[in-house]
């Protein structure tokens, strides 16, 4: 049962691009340390069938959106409240009225099918270059996108 995990990517990807909430989006984490301003990476964490009818599919799509921000750029309370600002700003957008569009249909907030919208704060090291993160879990309920065979 093949998931269409890039065209969910591709939408998050888009989103957090056109958002302005953040300098750069990309699908996957950098290989190079991604500069002075608030970054994001996606990448995929589970996909699931979370209901299964004869003929449609209603999916959990986890996907995973990291905010970089440079341990040395700014003071420590300048990293917090831009990110925490990045992230109230990227929560609010997409529990609002955002549409991700495709099969998207929303983000399962509470975790009604098992993973709740959620932010754990933690740091990495990028090509030698130490970075304030926050993961965010964004669980997606996407409609159809799995390829059902007999």
């Amino acid at each position: 049962m093949p998931f269409n995990v890039k065209s969910t990517l591709e939408k998050v990807q888009s989103y957090l691009q056109a958002s302005g909430h953040v300098v750069r989006a990309q699908i996957s984490e950098p290989k190079q340390p991604p500069g002075e301003r608030i970054m994001a990476a996606v990448y995929m964490g589970t996909v699931s069938v979370a209901q299964l009818t004869l003929q449609t599919t209603i999916e959990l799509h986890v996907v995973r959106v990291r905010l970089y921000m440079n341990m040395l750029r700014e003071a420590g309370d300048e990293i917090e409240f831009g990110l925490a600002q990045a992230l109230s700003e990227i929560s609010a957008d997409l529990l609002g009225d955002y549409d991700l569009g495709a099969t998207v249909r929303n983000v399962d907030v509470g975790g009604i099918y098992g993973t709740p919208l959620s932010a754990t704060w933690g740091y990495v090291d990028v090509g030698g270059t130490m970075y304030r993160v926050v993961d965010i879990t964004l669980p997606l309920i996407v409609d159809d996108s799995a390829t059902l065979v007999a």
